[in-house]
């Protein structure tokens, strides 16, 4: 008995590429958000140049970055902390250890990267090291100042910024490597 046999079309494959477009999409909204919050954080200035070795990289899991923005002889056109620019006036330093206080109070093992070109003069330099102290100690809670200062170092002829651990655990003070 012969068999019939059937004939089943060609099955026609397709690939849905609709997934593939949104995660393609998201991937550039994702990164272009990143790089506008990067872009937020970062002044542009030259900092201090170090030998290798006498730096350390700084643990980055919880750390925000305060720029002194330079200005014209060794003067500072403010301070920028997440995104918000602060006067350098007194005033402004005090909004800015409020700033850092409730800061500190989220998170007391808090680490501020402090970024100066190295031509600001250290006068404009030591407010914001002192509001870093200031919003420690009035944030309680056991919060340390961890303050890092942010270096270039020199490698093989290639600037690489570095973060110079400085930490004060008196409260007050400003620290040693």
């Amino acid at each position: 008995m012969p068999r019939n046999r059937r004939k089943f079309p060609v099955a026609v494959i397709e690939a849905n590429l609709t997934p593939m477009i949104d995660v393609t999409f998201l991937l550039i909204v994702f990164f272009t958000l990143v790089s506008g919050i990067a872009d937020n954080e970062r002044v542009d200035m030259a900092l201090a140049r170090v030998t290798p070795g006498a730096s350390a990289q700084a643990n980055e899991d919880s750390r925000v970055m305060l720029n002194v923005i330079p200005a014209t002889d060794g003067r500072i056109g403010g301070y920028l902390l997440a995104g918000e620019t602060f006067d350098a006036t007194p005033d402004g330093v005090a909004r800015l250890a409020d700033t850092l206080t409730g800061l500190y109070r989220r998170n007391p093992n808090l680490a501020v990267n402090l970024r100066a070109d190295r031509a600001t003069m250290y006068e404009w330099v030591e407010p914001a090291m002192r509001a870093t102290t200031t919003a420690a100690s009035l944030a309680g809670g056991g919060a340390l100042p961890r303050l890092n200062l942010v270096v270039l170092e020199e490698v093989d002829r290639e600037e690489t910024e570095t973060i110079s651990t400085q930490r004060s655990t008196n409260g007050g003070g400003r620290g040693g490597t």
